[in-house]
């Protein structure tokens, strides 16, 4: 089965079940966490795609690293997929948990690349445009900055680019240029 399959599968089991209990928001900031956590700790990433390593140390350092920290319903996650060898998974869990958890808040995430820091206005008016023309209600921008972009912006959104940036522009052109 292939990973994005199986991060669906459970995570669409975990959205469920948390929505059901009514501690979705718990487990979302939990599972955020442990995102942060992961790409944040080459060493901890490793161990979790491990298949040397036995589930029970798994679990062992998994505790130490987060007792006190995550909920139960989340703990009983992560025990769930160290006994079923799901745990290679857990990035593509986590992923697909946090698509849904947006689609059910109507919340859509936003990359925006630019050659410089996005000042504050045209922040607002890419978020009043994605607003108009994709009808979620919150949207969430995460920022980045390239200066390979010369100028302009990238905007990610809903699955498509908007490139708008100098450099692509500068090889349009020049690809134009080569074909004449």
């Amino acid at each position: 089965m292939s990973a994005e399959k199986v991060g669906k599968r459970y995570a669409k089991a975990l959205f469920d079940e948390s929505a059901k209990a009514g501690t979705l928001d718990a487990v979302y900031a939990d599972l955020n966490l442990l995102d942060t956590t992961l790409k944040a700790s080459k060493e901890l990433k490793a161990l979790f795609k491990s298949p040397v390593v036995q589930a029970a140390k798994k679990l062992s350092i998994i505790q130490q690293i987060f007792s006190g920290k995550i909920k139960t319903e989340s703990d009983s996650f992560l025990k769930l997929l160290l006994q079923h060898g799901r745990e290679a998974y857990i990035q593509d869990i986590i992923g697909a948990f946090f698509r849904q958890y947006n689609e059910s808040k109507s919340i859509s995430e936003v990359t925006v690349t630019t050659a410089t820091e996005l000042d504050a206005a045209n922040e607002q008016n890419i978020i009043k445009y994605i607003k108009a023309t994709s009808g979620y209600s919150n949207i969430k921008i995460t920022k980045k900055v390239d200066a390979a972009l010369i100028g302009g912006f990238i905007v990610d959104f809903g699955g498509k680019l908007y490139d708008n940036s100098v450099r692509y522009k500068l090889n349009k052109i020049k690809k134009e240029i080569s074909l004449n």
